[in-house]
């Protein structure tokens, strides 16, 4: 159990995003004044590409989403209940609730610990941050869990201009390179937003695929309200759907976490 509830707990956070006031972006709407154009591969022309599909990231201080999350591990199938909040560059807090509403396991992350409690078994861990490098690359970042959870550009994985590449149809444009031992890639649609992000580590077997889909527009930003993700390490491959429900930006968060002296410490 403890094991799934850690399994359920890293999917959990490496996800999210969506909106209870939105528009729907189909077809036509999808083309924007700041559609990206590739005209070449050289360096500077990538740089100045990379500037303009950097001010599409979602622009925010905080967030704070609810979501229903359909999870498959293998032969067991979980349908649960999640609330992600977000302080930028700070903190990433997940509770995570099953049926009833009954809250089984809560999270908190940021730049330098993980601490997962299992409120079904009044147990606490507490790791470095570096406890994630089982599930991912080291060259896996704070910054990048919030990225993947909004689904926007990661400027460490595109840092070196040399080692990314431009290509584009009439649907999308494609970067695709390679950070050390990290391989990445973004698929984005005709308003330079991800639709497509895969993140593998070949030598690890490590495969992280996200898929964003039905984008919505809230206070003036655009979102995905439904996400699939496939997380491989090359022994368990974990499947997740969440579609989204209700989403804020920019407002004050609350992010409870206390450990009570009944709870066992799991080292």
């Amino acid at each position: 159990m403890w094991n799934k509830i850690v399994w359920v707990a890293v999917v959990v956070f490496l996800l999210s995003s969506c909106s209870s006031k939105k528009k729907l972006l189909k077809g036509a709407d999808l083309k924007a004044e700041n559609e990206l154009i590739i005209k070449d591969n050289t360096r500077e022309a990538k740089k100045n590409s990379l500037r303009n599909l950097f001010l599409t990231n979602l622009n925010y201080s905080t967030f704070s989403g609810k979501a229903k999350m359909r999870l498959d591990l293998g032969k067991d199938n979980y349908d649960v209940t999640s609330n992600i909040r977000i302080e930028k560059d700070k903190r990433i807090w997940i509770s995570i609730s099953a049926t009833l509403g009954i809250e089984v396991a809560r999270v908190l992350i940021t730049p330098d610990s993980v601490q997962i409690l299992n409120k079904f078994q009044n147990e606490y861990m507490v790791k470095p941050f570096d406890y994630l490098y089982r599930f991912a690359s080291p060259d896996l970042t704070f910054g990048n869990l919030q990225d993947l959870l909004l689904a926007n550009l990661s400027v460490n994985l595109l840092s070196d201009i040399d080692q990314v590449n431009f290509k584009q149809d009439s649907m999308s444009v494609q970067l695709d390179g390679k950070l050390n031992e990290l391989d990445f890639l973004y698929k984005l649609n005709n308003n330079n937003r991800p639709y497509q992000f895969r993140l593998a580590q070949l030598s690890k077997k490590q495969l992280l695929e996200a898929n964003y889909g039905e984008y919505a527009v809230a206070s003036g930003q655009e979102f995905p309200m439904l996400l699939k993700m496939i997380i491989s390490d090359g022994r368990q491959e974990i499947k997740t759907e969440i579609n989204f429900n209700k989403v804020t930006f920019n407002e004050p968060v609350e992010m409870p976490f206390s450990v009570s002296s009944r709870y066992k410490v799991i080292r």
